[in-house]
């Protein structure tokens, strides 16, 4: 073997009296972090001396091989001007590549409200988005999400567990408010649905013990418009609710109660409203296989069926609906393993999952291109696994975001923002919510006390840093 020529192309020093040259890059076009090679000549070896911009923003150089340059592409790159200088001073050279890149915004994970507190104290404060970061305001427990069906998609409630009051965020004015609050017969909000109509929001409430007559215990409240949901009716009774939803066909109340694992339906428009009536003209849908244990019910769109979610026991169950008794039917297993916890992306019961909580059905174009009879799939938070995952129709889980950043440590949890599986990593993810028409996923990050965003990153994000601050 013979060494190479020290003056050869590659290990050859940068010359100032001898033109550089682009002849070409690649590849054109890539979002933020891809990895690019700059060729042509005289480039040299020591990259200290060289400097890479893209649409004026500085491309890290990672190596020079004097007739190429191996660089990464920043984040938010406006325009594509490649520009390369190389040397200091008098001996400086800089030239453009006559092409340009073409920056692609990648879908990532940032986040939009809340910073976590050293003293742990989680008030409901109001203001800004951007005073959360700066004024340290955090979220005390982001378990439930719902967009007003009337100002869609500009406002979106947050449903709080164990005693804390509603939140309502302004994301088209980016504020956050304090809406309804706990008290009386409202102790504990678990999740909300609407009338079909829009104008009324209602709220499950998980109250009372196993031991209670359901008649003492309120297991649903309504709110509505007219009085800018700042109070409460009694709408229902039964205890420890964990969850509620209204069909979007027979416009009729659906409600669980966690000591039996029993599911009622109430139609609330024939009988009234208040414990008495709900009572006496509720019927009984079913039981879930496990008692005392939290579930919550999700409807798909078309009202076709409904996915009961046992947050924990770790798996997710389907039951189809009957149009004609107005009643879904027994459920089966869908995916995950009844008391088998643990992290697992394959179909069914193979599947592995650790207290899913919150899901949203999300609807899928190419299901829709190849006329499949289902559009949706359904993306739900995996709260103990601390990621998002995707329930397809024929039962297959993936993991969508989260579990990041594998060299920071061998934790799946923390509070790392960028992108959804290389990077970004969550800490108890509990609420989950989809705007369809900006294709944003909203996420409720409980032990980060944060409200989380995935979607195309934000050119306004520079702004205020703090959203893409990555946190061990």
């Amino acid at each position: 073997m013979s060494c190479k020529d020290d003056n050869d192309g590659e290990t050859a020093p940068y010359d100032p009296g001898t033109p550089i040259e682009i002849t070409d890059f690649t590849p054109k076009e890539g979002g933020a972090k891809t990895r690019v090679i700059i060729n042509g000549s005289n480039f040299g070896t020591d990259t200290s001396i060289i400097d890479v911009t893209i649409g004026g923003k500085k491309a890290p150089v990672i190596n020079a091989k004097g007739n190429s340059i191996y660089c990464m592409i920043p984040g938010k790159v406006k325009e594509g001007n490649l520009i390369l200088t190389i040397g200091k001073g008098s001996d400086a050279q800089t030239v453009e590549a006559k092409d340009k890149f073409t920056y692609v915004r990648k879908i990532l994970v940032s986040t939009l409200y809340g910073k976590e507190r050293e003293d742990g104290h989680y008030e409901p404060m109001d203001g800004s988005f951007a005073e959360s970061f700066t004024k340290y305001y955090g979220v005390a427990e982001p378990t439930w999400f719902s967009f007003d069906p009337k100002d869609y998609p500009n406002t979106l409630y947050l449903a709080q567990d164990n005693g804390k009051p509603l939140r309502i965020f302004d994301l088209k004015n980016e504020k956050i408010s304090t809406g309804l609050k706990t008290g009386g017969d409202l102790g504990r909000m678990r999740t909300i649905t609407w009338t079909v109509d829009g104008d009324t929001m209602i709220i499950a409430n998980d109250g009372g013990s196993g031991g209670d007559p359901d008649i003492n215990i309120v297991s649903n409240v309504y709110a509505t418009r007219a009085d800018n949901f700042s109070s409460f009716q009694v709408l229902a009774a039964g205890k420890q609710c964990n969850g509620s939803a209204i069909h979007p066909r027979n416009k009729e109340l659906y409600y669980n109660s966690y000591t039996k694992g029993d599911i009622y339906r109430y139609d609330y428009r024939q009988w009234g409203v208040g414990k008495d009536n709900s009572i006496a003209h509720r019927d009984y849908m079913g039981s879930i296989q496990d008692n005392n244990w939290e579930f919550n019910m999700v409807i798909h769109p078309t009202g076709n069926y409904a996915y009961i979610v046992v947050i924990n026991q770790h798996y997710i169950m389907r039951t189809n609906y009957n149009e004609e008794t107005k009643s879904f039917g027994t459920p089966y297993l869908l995916c995950g393993q009844v008391g088998q916890s643990g992290w697992e992306d394959k179909v069914g019961t193979s599947a592995r999952l650790n207290s899913p909580y919150q899901g949203v059905f999300v609807k899928n174009q190419q299901y829709v291109d190849e006329g499949k009879s289902d559009h949706y799939d359904f993306y739900f938070c995996d709260r103990h696994n601390h990621c998002i995952r995707i329930l397809t129709p024929e039962g297959l889980v993936t993991t969508f975001a989260g579990r990041g950043s594998a060299g920071l440590n061998d934790k799946p949890y923390g509070n790392v923002n960028g992108d959804l599986r290389e990077e970004a990593r969550f800490d108890q993810p509990a609420a989950i919510a989809y705007d369809s028409i900006n294709n944003v996923f909203y996420v409720g990050d409980i032990e980060n006390h944060s409200i989380r965003r995935i979607g195309l990153e934000n050119w306004d994000d520079e702004e205020n840093p703090e959203k893409n601050t990555v946190v061990e």
